[in-house]
């Protein structure tokens, strides 16, 4: 198989990073080299730039993001803005999105890659407990990604591998990817175009220890401590720092229980179905 393949995603929670291992594992079973590549920290995205570059039209990028508003983190978007244009080459985005909806990451993600010159030889989304549910007895998406979920990922390597050796595949339309109802997407259109706003934090000064937890489990480095924690404008909302604090000395503008209640009203509302889905 004359292609190179990259996986690059951004994981706060391990959901996302659980189906790119899924995907790698795919191709290292037939002995294909994949470049596994996780957003954030002190990655080296210029050295795996430099590579995607080389590799032309033989390369083959998956990208994944959790969905965050309806749409794919900064980090994801900000990474694809300074691909190289690389025609011919291919891409699959993924997504895991933890049963409030999906959103029209997806599609927004597409986007970027058709305009980048990429084709779109498959996507997925893939249903996982929602990372912002850890309170709560019964999250939505609990249980998730589980076996069958990552059976329906292996199945999408092991097609997309038979046809790059056949040589017949066809790119999927974009338009297959904007799959919400036209009014609802057409919303979620118009807030991932806005700024993303980070939820203001503030910090119980006589609670927090100077810990360090939530500078050092920050998946973006927004996190620095000056002696108490301050948060930058890369922060994405993941909210590790609020989940992981053990003194519970970080909180977040909107309560926790507002935001548990939003999502389950999201899950009864949209009733999105099926969870995890596979476009080839």
């Amino acid at each position: 198989m004359n292609k190179q393949i990259f996986i690059v995603f951004f994981s706060a929670n391990g959901s996302t990073r659980l189906v790119a291992e899924t995907i790698q594992e795919g191709f290292a079973k037939t002995g294909q080299t994949v470049t596994l590549h996780a957003l954030g920290h002190s990655a080296d995205d210029a050295g795996l730039l430099e590579k995607l570059h080389a590799a032309g039209s033989r390369a083959v990028l998956f990208i994944g993001s959790p969905v965050y508003r309806d749409g794919a983190v900064p980090a994801v978007m900000h990474f694809l803005q300074t691909l190289p244009t690389l025609s011919g080459a291919l891409a699959v985005p993924f997504v895991t999105w933890g049963q409030a909806c999906s959103g029209v990451a997806l599609w927004q993600m597409g986007e970027v890659l058709s305009v980048k010159g990429f084709g779109l030889a498959a996507a997925a989304k893939v249903l996982a407990v929602h990372s912002l549910m850890w309170r709560v007895k019964n999250p939505s998406g609990g249980g998730h990604p589980d076996m069958e979920d990552l059976r329906q990922v292996h199945e999408m390597v092991d097609t997309l591998r038979e046809r790059f050796e056949s040589n017949s595949l066809q790119p999927i339309a974009l338009e297959r990817l904007d799959y919400q109802p036209a009014a609802m997407s057409g919303q979620m259109k118009q807030k991932i175009a806005t700024s993303w706003k980070i939820v203001p934090k503030t910090v119980d000064q006589a609670a927090c220890t100077q810990c360090g937890i939530c500078e050092e489990r920050c998946p973006l480095q927004a996190i620095t401590l000056d002696p108490y924690p301050l948060i930058d404008k890369t922060c994405c909302d993941c909210f590790n720092c609020i989940r992981l604090c053990p003194e519970s000395a970080i909180e977040p503008a909107v309560g926790l229980d507002r935001i548990e209640a939003y999502v389950l009203e999201r899950v009864e509302k949209i009733n999105e179905q099926p969870g995890t889905r596979v476009f080839l």
